[in-house]
């Protein structure tokens, strides 16, 4: 049965050095990790505090190896709480998608109508290989995953990233239990790209990792 999403009541998470302003600005190529190349040009959000929490850290460790600003902090940055419109259109890869869509963004990227003659539906259906399809097309550009997304109408992609299955980093005192995630169903976590950026309605600090003075800000970092 396909499960039906209600965006504005997900709880999305985002880690960060900083958000400036009161809107969201998706930029080409930014992120750490995997998060500027696997899924495009998007603002890369989790449904998991943890994982939000883990690439706070990693982008406070990127900031301090290229030498700009020293940080004082508890092993992390800060982790923001995202809000989405009620309206978002998000396609979510364990609902199978519609085949003769799929289909007909295949041959306008290019794909042959031949080759596809023998695609089952069943390899139409599914988002990453249909995505792997759109390998074989001349006439598109960019991610394949953004492209696919889009061009099936939605402002964004929930999935569960590949690049989860041969992550190996897991920091400790940055705030995060790793045992707790011995769980199939909770980790790896599900991560929503979100290439539409006026779906976005809102963001607030959910977590800040400065330490103020000698102390950490137990306030902000308990929230």
């Amino acid at each position: 049965m396909e499960k039906v999403l209600r965006p504005e009541l997900l709880s999305l998470y985002h880690g960060s050095l900083d958000l400036i302003g009161n809107k969201v600005n998706i930029q080409s190529g930014k992120g750490v990790g995997w998060n500027s190349l696997t899924l495009g040009d998007a603002f890369y959000t989790s449904v998991s505090l943890d994982a939000a929490m883990l690439f706070s850290h990693l982008v406070l460790q990127k900031s301090i190896l290229m030498e700009k600003v020293r940080y004082e902090n508890r092993g992390f940055a800060k982790v923001y709480k995202i809000s989405l419109h009620k309206n978002t259109s998000i396609l979510d890869t364990e609902n199978a998608l519609d085949a003769n869509r799929v289909r007909g963004v295949l041959l306008r990227a290019g794909v042959s109508k031949r080759y596809l003659e023998f695609r089952d539906d069943d390899q139409l259906t599914d988002f990453y290989k249909s995505a792997d399809l759109l390998c074989h097309g001349t006439e598109w550009e960019g991610n394949r995953n953004e492209y696919l997304c889009k061009a099936l109408g939605y402002d964004a992609l929930m999935i569960n990233e590949r690049a989860w299955m041969s992550w190996d980093y897991y920091p400790e005192d940055i705030g995060i239990d790793w045992d707790k995630l011995n769980d199939p169903l909770i980790w790896p976590p599900k991560t929503v790209a979100v290439y539409n950026q006026e779906m976005i309605s809102g963001f607030e600090l959910h977590r800040d990792g400065r330490v103020i003075g000698n102390e950490m800000d137990i306030s902000n970092y308990l929230r």
